[in-house]
């Protein structure tokens, strides 16, 4: 069972991507990190291609790596810190140009009665969202990761962190550390029920 987690973060070191590390070696399975801030993702530009060549998106970047890791994953982790009251504009690309992997021939229709919305190859499968902020908008973040990940993919969010930090590192956090091995936990054995 493979787990996927996404630091949305572009610094390496970040309160964000250190959650998202917190949360994945606290499931107990395997898991792989990608680092938003170290690819070349290029933002969708709307032209509707992938809604007819079956979910292949015609920008030749780094994201072309990122959908087989998405499809092969078991269960999800993403990471976005906020930014001006939202979720950074790197895990927003990063979120729209996902909507390909709707017209891949896997997953149930999300209505169908209109193919034209496609498929869902991640519904039903584990998620934990993370943010972080210094001051405020978390709320408002982690109301758009819901949105992305549960109402558009379909995922089941087992585990939410919106976490409030200042300029502080979560490393010196414990109570923030153990939220997030908590959130770790509950997607592992999610998980584990999922493949039982």
């Amino acid at each position: 069972m493979k787990i996927l987690g996404i630091c949305g973060s572009l610094r390496d070191e970040s309160n964000t991507n250190k959650l998202v590390k917190k949360v994945a070696e606290s499931t107990g399975n395997d898991f792989e990190l990608i680092y938003l801030g170290s690819l070349n993702i290029k933002p969708c530009t709307g032209c509707g291609v992938c809604m007819m060549q079956e979910g292949r998106c015609v920008i030749d970047d780094d994201m072309q790596g990122v959908y087989e890791k998405l499809l092969k994953a078991d269960a999800l982790i993403i990471g976005a810190p906020t930014y001006f009251m939202d979720i950074s504009g790197a895990v927003k690309c990063f979120i729209d140009r996902c909507m390909a992997l709707f017209y891949r021939e896997v997953g149930p229709p999300y209505h169908p009665d209109m193919p034209w919305l496609g498929n869902r190859p991640h519904a039903g499968k584990p998620a934990v969202t993370v943010t972080t902020v210094a001051g405020s908008g978390h709320e408002r973040s982690r109301e758009t990761l819901k949105v992305a990940i549960d109402d558009c993919m379909k995922m089941n969010i087992v585990a939410e962190l919106a976490e409030v930090v200042g300029m502080n590192d979560v490393s010196d956090m414990p109570e923030v550390l153990q939220r997030a091995e908590e959130a770790g936990k509950k997607l592992g054995q999610a998980l584990r029920k999922n493949k039982g």
